[in-house]
């Protein structure tokens, strides 16, 4: 892994500690050929929040899943749909959530004991994600 990220799984993965909003977050990540973070099962999800305890263990950080085309399809980073249903049932969701509470609230972050759906002009931390196939230059 380049320096500054962590190995896991295939993947090299580093927290930021920078309040950003959802998109902001996803253009670091971009610019450095990576994506938002994707806990796709419970391992990697521990992962994650080890990961970001680490940087600040009392803020809720961005990773790479959001609703954001507004048709209740939530998608990962990479463009593969998450199914709330069939993958790793429920996900690391909290009770209750997603639930759209505020309105707009269509990015997922981590916050304490699981996943919350929130507005994404939210300034909050966020973990990139490099794997195999990505371009490390």
């Amino acid at each position: 892994c380049p320096s500054g990220y962590s190995a896991y799984g295939g993947s090299c993965f580093k927290a930021f500690n920078q309040g950003k909003t959802y998109n902001q977050a996803r253009q670091v990540c971009a610019a450095d050929r990576r994506l938002l973070a994707m806990p796709k099962d419970e391992d990697a999800n521990d992962f994650l929040k080890d990961l970001k305890d680490t940087v600040d263990p009392n803020s809720p950080f961005w990773f790479g899943l959001s609703d954001q085309s507004g048709e209740g399809g939530w998608m990962w980073e990479d463009g593969t749909p998450y199914n709330i249903a069939t993958d790793w049932p429920n996900g690391g969701w909290q009770p209750g959530e997603p639930n759209n509470e505020g309105e707009g609230e269509v990015c997922a972050n981590h916050f304490r004991s699981g996943w919350n759906d929130a507005p994404c002009s939210t300034p909050l931390n966020f973990i990139c994600q490099l794997n195999d196939g990505v371009s490390r230059a």
